[in-house]
């Protein structure tokens, strides 16, 4: 038995306690841990489809898209172009390169075809619903 002084709302009381585990032998352990993260290599996401701008004058925001241009998904800046006019694109096919936030993303292409028109060159600020190329 340990007798011990606590104070409760600021009034204190001298009790009596039985130790039924000595805390002295147990490893010390602290009340903050820190998660454990392991990264072994960082992983650049998939590429994915991004959608296709719609026809009607909602630039790009509308719920009838069509298959003719691509518009951005999200405000940026264009990195690189990897294609060109007249290049024939399959689906998943990388079309741009944009950084946002810091960070890169690939924008491909919706659909197999032909590029009829860039809209965007490298270094231009884009935002979300911009067209960048339409297809023919």
């Amino acid at each position: 038995m340990k007798k011990l002084m606590i104070t409760v709302n600021g009034k204190r009381y001298e009790v009596d306690v039985e130790i039924v585990q000595d805390d002295d032998l147990i490893e010390p352990q602290s009340a903050f841990r820190p998660p454990v993260r392991t990264v072994d290599t960082y992983v650049t996401p998939p590429t994915v489809p991004m959608p296709v701008a719609s026809t009607g004058s909602s630039k790009g925001k509308g719920a009838g898209a069509d298959t003719k241009s691509l518009t951005s998904p999200i405000n940026g800046v264009v990195l690189e172009i990897p294609v060109k006019e007249g290049d024939a694109v399959k689906q998943n096919d990388v079309l741009f390169v944009l950084e946002a936030m810091k960070m890169k993303t690939n924008i491909s292409s919706p659909q197999n075809g032909k590029i009829k028109a860039i809209k965007v060159k490298t270094g231009d600020k884009i935002e979300a619903g911009q067209v960048l190329l339409s297809f023919e």
